[in-house]
């Protein structure tokens, strides 16, 4: 292989290891939740995980998937009409030696009043919606009534986009929840302008000595 196509593959392989991490997440909803990763505004998405017919005393097992830089995490969640209120989810996601809890500082939120177990494409459009993404109002933590202790005895709060009661406006469909900001920064241009130029100086001294 040429030097200079080594340097290239170099630099590939630098770029990526930057660009992906995997998450290692722990959800639990009232009553069924779904996972995705996508861009800020939700024009590609992706399913990575749900709970499907398990409802919340089932729930909380660990599951893993992949994130680009930029990506965000994206969690559906919703009540299912046969149980009736109260409502919530929780949920940890560690990416690396960074761990980020359902709060209602690190999270935004908006709902669908019309759609229960919505599929990639609904989710996608109402992340796209002229409706606003907002703060959660609802929280209380780890360990409340009626739940009790969830995925492990996580610092993660129960949170609802309003409020856990039968009166909340996502009743009779979802709430969307989004990270407040990307899981995995996007790299600088500068940062790879930087290693490429590293490596083309080591490519250039290389073939000096040779």
């Amino acid at each position: 292989m040429r030097l200079s196509s080594i340097v290239v593959a170099s630099a590939a392989l630098v770029a990526s290891s930057v660009q992906a991490e995997t998450v290692t997440a722990r959800v639990v909803a009232d009553d069924y939740f779904s996972v995705y990763v996508g861009n800020g505004s939700g024009s590609s998405m992706a399913l990575v995980g749900g709970s499907g017919a398990s409802t919340w005393q089932s729930q909380g097992a660990p599951f893993s998937f992949e994130v680009a830089a930029g990506d965000y995490i994206y969690v559906a969640a919703w009540d299912s009409a046969s149980y009736g209120p109260p409502h919530m989810w929780i949920g940890q996601f560690t990416i690396g030696s960074t761990t980020l809890y359902s709060n209602t500082t690190d999270w935004t939120t908006k709902f669908d009043n019309t759609v229960k177990d919505p599929s990639v494409a609904q989710v996608s459009a109402l992340a796209q919606s002229a409706s606003s993404w907002l703060l959660p109002l609802a929280s209380m933590p780890n360990g409340s009534s009626p739940y009790g202790s969830l995925i492990g005895g996580s610092p993660a709060s129960m949170i609802w986009h309003d409020t856990f009661g039968g009166d909340s406006a996502s009743e009779s469909g979802y709430a969307l929840f989004r990270t407040l900001a990307p899981v995995v920064a996007v790299p600088e241009p500068s940062t790879y302008a930087l290693l490429i130029a590293g490596l083309s100086l080591l490519a250039f001294a290389t073939q000096r000595r040779a």
